[in-house]
């Protein structure tokens, strides 16, 4: 107690003495017991104190600040809107009848059906004829109908197709001056008939890779003379044409399967007659059937594609069975986006050929011929490509080796040279062939085309030795085109150049070695007009052999010359 006493008396002594003054020094000295306290272990564990600290809500005020805005409007053009109908109409008929100089009529009609998912059909029927003469010739006026009838029947997964096909010509041999009694009018008549149809049946075209793709088809075509009302036996030509046939098509990633098969059964009569025919050789009964396959294997790539594969024909003729294969090879790339595509290949097979496929193509021909097919092989190679977006091009050489080569000869035996005589050949045709097409939408159209040819007869092989292709134009050239003006005035034309055509008059005519055997040059153009008042009605005129030039188609056989035809078509 006395301690503590002291100690607050030295304190007040010491806050009194700094009134007095700051340089004074006091000491004190005193005695006093300063006892530790003892130490002790704390027993209890440490813990944690779970505690929710508060967060303070913290708020920053917004500083309200007005900004000026601007609002400018550009002006928008008004659309324009076409109202028309979502699909345009269709008028299921047309018919076309004209009249032309030498007495030529013209009719055509048309009638479709109109649109149907599942069913489609319609018939085409067409006449052209001319009744007058030409001069110093023979009558040479003739008559040309035909007639189809199809239709398509479309399923769920399957289509049916079929087609009814009818031609009726008649017309004279008028390749001759001579008309008295020897050669009289009638026997200078001929008239040929042909009916037939082909029905295929098969699934749709899908993309689908794994999906095969199949069709099968069966048709009859028959043809025959008219027998000749002068003639006292049964000797007009008859031919039956039979076919069967299937295609196969399988893809799978990169390439493409293809098989297509063909049997077709040719039979051909002349002259059944032997009491009224006694020669043998002018008597025709003959059984030709050729078995085709032509499997082929497409690979593609993304410049590429290469084509490969065999076509392979049983043929059996009335004599040898021969067994023909042509391979099938065609390998073509892409260069500059298809702006130019190379191409190079091999390719043929074999032709049958019939009565109705010989006097299609010469309907000057005589009856009774013997048959032959033909067999070809193809070289090829050339590039073609897209030079813009309206210009596209082709141009190309080959080599093609034909075996039973068809060639047409006027023939003396059973007629004054006006009927032709058909001599199979084996030739080549050496030359090279090109075109370039120019189009602008559908306003402009133009395409020129040419194909020049060197050909080489085998005399040492071929049935019946020539000396040349006759007939047959050594450089042949076309030009066509057509022009839309604002979808009412059309206008087409076309130009066909020929040269170097040879004529067998030598083979006839007995003379000197410089006997000319070169035919005139062909150039016949033709104009087509044509004004359409509305999508119904139009009329049109049209310009032939604009040259008149009075060329043989086949030798002795003269064309007609400049010719206007003019009609009027209509829709309903």
């Amino acid at each position: 107690m006395e301690n503590k006493i002291l100690k607050y008396i030295s304190i007040l002594t010491l806050l009194c003495s700094f009134n007095v003054s700051a340089q004074q020094e006091w000491d004190i000295n005193s005695e006093a017991e300063r006892p530790i306290s003892p130490s002790y272990r704390i027993t209890e564990n440490p813990k944690i104190i779970d505690t929710i600290i508060p967060i303070p809500d913290i708020k920053y005020p917004l500083l309200v600040r007005n900004m000026e805005t601007q609002i400018s409007l550009n002006q928008i053009d008004a659309s324009k809107i076409k109202i028309k109908d979502k699909l345009d109409k269709l008028y299921p008929g047309y018919v076309k009848v004209g009249l032309g100089m030498y007495t030529s009529p013209l009719a055509e009609v048309y009638f479709n059906s109109t649109r149907n998912r599942r069913l489609n059909y319609g018939i085409h029927v067409k006449h052209n004829s001319s009744w007058k003469n030409l001069e110093d010739l023979a009558p040479s006026t003739y008559d040309n109908t035909t007639a189809k009838l199809f239709g398509q029947f479309f399923t769920t997964n399957y289509k049916l197709e079929g087609e009814l096909d009818y031609l009726n010509n008649g017309y004279h041999w008028y390749g001759i001056t001579d008309t008295t009694d020897f050669f009289s009018k009638d026997s200078l008549k001929n008239r040929v008939q042909g009916m037939g149809g082909m029905f295929r049946f098969g699934n749709f075209d899908k993309e689908d890779s794994a999906k095969l793709v199949w069709s099968a088809k069966i048709g009859d075509y028959y043809f025959h003379e008219f027998k000749p009302s002068w003639d006292p036996g049964d000797k007009h030509a008859r031919n039956n044409n039979f076919i069967i046939g299937s295609d196969f098509k399988y893809r799978m990633g990169r390439n493409l399967y293809a098989l297509d098969f063909n049997w077709i059964y040719n039979r051909y009569w002349y002259a059944e007659d032997v009491m009224l025919t006694p020669d043998a050789t002018q008597q025709f009964n003959e059984r030709n059937a050729n078995i085709n396959l032509r499997p082929v294997i497409t690979t593609f790539g993304d410049k590429w594609k290469v084509m490969y594969g065999l076509d392979m024909t049983f043929d059996f003729p009335k004599i040898d069975k021969i067994f023909k294969v042509v391979p099938v090879v065609e390998a073509k790339y892409s260069l500059l986006n298809d702006m130019f595509i190379p191409y190079v290949g091999i390719d043929g097979g074999v032709t049958q050929n019939s009565f109705y496929t010989l006097n299609r193509m010469n309907p000057y021909i005589f009856s009774g011929q013997e048959l032959r097919n033909q067999t070809l092989y193809n070289f090829f190679g050339g590039i073609k490509g897209t030079l813009s977006k309206t210009i596209s091009f082709n141009v190309a050489a080959h080599y093609r080796d034909y075996t039973n080569k068809a060639i047409f000869v006027n023939e003396a035996i059973n007629s004054d040279l006006y009927k032709f005589d058909v001599n199979y050949v084996n030739m080549s045709a050496l030359g090279a062939h090109g075109s370039i097409t120019y189009q602008n939408k559908e306003k402009l159209k133009i395409d020129v085309m040419a194909e020049y040819n060197i050909y080489k007869i085998d005399s040492a092989q071929s049935y019946d030795p020539l000396l040349f292709a006759y007939h047959m134009p050594t450089l042949k050239g076309t030009i066509r085109g057509s022009y839309n003006l604002f979808d009412k005035l059309y206008a087409k034309a076309d130009l066909t150049l020929e040269y170097g055509r040879k004529s067998p008059v030598y083979l006839y005519n007995q003379g000197p070695d410089d006997t000319p055997v070169d035919m005139p040059l062909i150039a016949d153009g033709n104009l087509h007009l044509e004004y359409r008042y509305n999508p119904r009605i139009s009329a049109f005129l049209q310009f032939n052999n604009i040259a008149n030039q009075k060329y043989d188609r086949w030798y002795r056989y003269r064309v007609q010359g400049f010719q206007i035809l003019g009609g009027v078509t209509f829709g309903f």
